[in-house]
């Protein structure tokens, strides 16, 4: 395999590639290019593949029996046999399976990316297939193409496919893309290596600049202090040290690249530990002052010292669990975490999901709001900080957890609720109780899933599960204090009429 820095072949390949008039098939080698595809416009997909290879011969990697119907099941792998649905992504098992496959004819090779919508390790996964595919079209001189269902793309996902693939393609031809990086620069490198990269694949005059900044002026480079943050990448994944993958919902996990952090660490206070990361991760690039820590952590009358040397102990121990010395920063009385830049946490690719399902479910794209809610349900595992003991979550001193707990905890909720409608509108009943369930699990007092489960019931012929089921809300209403709406007595009355 050549490196995945570009020669000046590559150079006027690439340039060759992208000058192409906007017809007929382009040379096949080192492409790696994305379609973001409306299902809608099944013509757009077929045009913007026929660009670059014949679909007649390709092999899809899909799930979806409905997508390029066209192609022969001798031409279709399901998405197991890549092992692109594990979670992480192990790149190397994904190319020991792909590449025969891909080898055994003379077509490409399109894949289906509804496999990431799913996957726990988000961004971090694309990335990784972003870099097999590269890999691919560069030994097998095949054109490898990812095709996005645009509906199914969240935010974080768009963003890493700007850093997996080399082009977009489009019924117009096969695009250059000026932000992708390749693997070696996406997670081994100085982001000045990404950023020279990138500029000289937009201004090929600049493509001698990424040399001639290397020369000299790197090796002063580490002596240089570092008297603000470094500026974020726009694009361009972060390099350095292996990112992290936060599990928030539910109980709190985290991986460093692959490996599972153990909190047991001889000499520490796992429970202390683990509330002192979840603290200092809350409290954002801001970080956390030491008396709040000390306060949280040991609430008992000691002395300020003793909480002083305890808390030096504590943040020792939290570095030395992750790892990396660097992994919690001291700023005077301050203390914050430190993650490796490109680090992906739960909480924010849940929100993506449910904004995106609500939507599609407001637009009436019931299938893919369902595979949205799915991916997202999957996430939330439980409420936030689930594990941590109650004596640090309850904090006499500073509320710092329950808000956001209980407002991810109706998020999740209503996750349920929406998912059960999309459901119902499907004539999908018996699952679209079964999320009413999970809802009134979160909430028995919820109104809006106590009316839907009540409508389903009536709706299955179930009358008394519904009287059931009212007398139900009508008793967690009274252990809250509180009494039923106008609303949902409404319907109680019109689903109680005969029918």
């Amino acid at each position: 395999m050549r490196g995945d820095k570009l020669s000046a072949d590559d150079s006027a390949l690439e340039s060759a590639v992208t000058a192409l008039p906007h017809s007929g098939l382009v040379p096949a080698d080192a492409i790696n290019a994305a379609v973001f595809y409306d299902t809608d416009d099944a013509a757009f997909l077929t045009a913007s593949l026929g660009c670059v290879l014949d679909v007649e011969t390709a092999v899809l990697l899909t799930d979806d029996a409905e997508l390029l119907p066209a192609l022969p099941p001798d031409r279709r792998l399901p998405v197991e046999e890549s092992a692109l649905n594990h979670s992480p992504v192990d790149p190397e098992e994904v190319f020991a399976r792909l590449r025969p496959r891909l080898a055994e004819g003379s077509g490409g090779l399109v894949v289906d990316m509804g496999w990431a919508v799913a996957n726990l390790q988000g961004a971090t996964s694309l990335e990784s297939w972003g870099a097999v595919a590269d890999r691919l079209a560069r030994e097998l001189g095949r054109p490898v193409v990812s095709i996005y269902n645009q509906d199914l793309t969240i935010e974080e996902q768009m963003q890493a496919a700007f850093r997996a693939h080399r082009q977009f393609l489009a019924p117009s031809g096969l695009h250059d893309n000026p932000y992708w990086i390749p693997a070696d620069l996406l997670d081994g490198a100085l982001l000045d290596d990404q950023l020279s990269f990138m500029l000289g694949r937009v201004v090929p005059d600049y493509e001698s600049l990424r040399a001639r900044r290397r020369t000299g002026q790197m090796h002063a480079r580490g002596a240089t202090p570092s008297w603000l943050a470094k500026p974020r990448a726009l694009l361009g994944a972060p390099p350095g040290a292996e990112r992290w993958h936060i599990h928030c919902l539910g109980h709190l996990q985290v991986f460093i690249g692959n490996r599972a952090v153990d909190w047991r660490i001889q000499g520490g206070a796992p429970k202390k530990t683990r509330a002192l990361f979840a603290y200092l991760l809350q409290s954002g690039e801001k970080g956390a002052h030491a008396d709040r820590i000390g306060e949280l952590l040991w609430p008992e009358d000691w002395s300020e010292d003793t909480k002083r040397t305890r808390l030096h102990h504590t943040v020792a121990m939290l570095r030395k669990t992750l790892g990396d010395a660097g992994a919690v920063v001291r700023m005077g009385e301050y203390y914050r975490l430190s993650p490796p830049r490109g680090s992906w946490i739960d909480i924010d690719t849940f929100e993506q999901l449910c904004r995106r399902g609500l939507s599609l479910y407001k637009r009436g794209e019931d299938e893919a709001a369902l595979r949205i809610y799915a991916a997202a349900e999957q996430l939330y595992t439980g409420d936030l900080f689930e594990d941590l003991p109650l004596e640090y979550v309850q904090s006499e001193q500073e509320d710092w957890c329950m808000p956001r707990r209980i407002w991810l905890r109706e998020m999740a909720l209503k996750l349920q609720y929406d998912f059960s409608k999309v459901l119902s509108r499907s004539q999908r009943s018996r699952e679209a109780l079964e999320h009413c369930m999970k809802a009134l699990a979160i909430d028995p007092a919820s109104e809006g899933a106590n009316a839907e489960a009540m409508k389903i019931f009536v709706a299955q012929g179930r009358v008394d599960a519904m009287h059931r089921q009212f007398r139900q809300y009508r008793q967690a209403l009274a252990q809250i204090g509180a009494t039923e709406g106008a609303e949902i007595m409404a319907l109680y009355r019109d689903l109680s009429r005969p029918r």
